[in-house]
């Protein structure tokens, strides 16, 4: 290895995220060293969102759950000692999540994805290929699509 020209890789890269109402940007990507778990393709996603790393041509190359992003209720502190705290719906949500993709070689994107409950699972499937979504599947939408940066930075530890 030519230590002059060659940096460690990182082995994952942190996202942070910022939205407000259905406008969302990517604030910051970091390399970190650390293991990133729970991002198979061949599973089928569950309703909820998800970071999908994509290379140049749009191929998928894993998606990671994001857990607790897009919350449309906030907490609302008592202002007298020993009540309860509540939540309440907000008609604007607004705040920050971050999420952590393994750094693929080959990732040139990241696409933040909402994956939509299924309309009816008793409806009727199509007996032959279907060339549009069904009433059975979940439905996925692309919210926002973001270049990944190539940086040769030094790799954070967790």
């Amino acid at each position: 290895m030519d230590s002059a020209q060659e940096q460690p890789r990182a082995s994952a890269i942190r996202l942070i995220f910022e939205y407000e109402g259905d406008e969302v940007r990517l604030v910051s990507q970091q390399p970190v060293d650390m293991v990133v778990t729970g991002f198979d393709l061949t599973q089928v996603p569950h309703p909820g969102h998800y970071v999908e790393s994509r290379d140049a041509g749009g191929e998928p190359l894993n998606r990671v759950p994001v857990r607790e992003a897009f919350e449309a209720s906030a907490e609302v502190f008592p202002e007298q000692p020993g009540e309860p705290i509540t939540r309440i719906d907000v008609p604007e949500p607004r705040g920050a999540f971050t999420v952590v993709v393994p750094a693929a070689a080959d990732a040139a994107r990241v696409v933040l994805l909402q994956v939509l409950p299924e309309a009816d699972p008793r409806a009727a499937r199509p007996s032959g290929p279907a060339t549009s979504p069904t009433a059975g599947e979940p439905q996925v939408v692309e919210l926002a699509a973001f270049p990944l940066e190539t940086t040769t930075e030094e790799p954070q530890s967790r």
